[in-house]
């Protein structure tokens, strides 16, 4: 289990993964849409979302489907995106 430092270290580790979070605020995404929307490759989206979803900050909600996958932010990610502070505000 992470602790918070733990968790805002990693989100800030990475390029996409507070971007992609405050993305998925908004609304639910597929893969492509969200590399359409911020102009990254599928491939960049795919590998953060993973990366996110390991730590529980986003859950694919149709994982079963081969195309099409949809994601969304978990309790946890939003808690997580706001202990960021107001520089990271949505």
């Amino acid at each position: 289990m992470m602790n918070d430092d733990n968790e805002i270290g990693f989100l800030k580790s990475g390029k996409y993964r507070i971007p992609i979070l405050k993305l998925l605020h908004k609304s639910k995404y597929i893969p492509s849409e969200i590399a359409k929307k911020m102009n990254i490759t599928i491939s960049q989206v795919s590998r953060t979302l993973s990366e996110l979803e390991k730590y529980g900050l986003v859950i694919c909600e149709n994982p079963d489907m081969k195309k099409g996958r949809v994601y969304a932010i978990t309790e946890k990610g939003i808690l997580t995106l706001n202990k960021l502070g107001e520089d990271y505000k949505w």
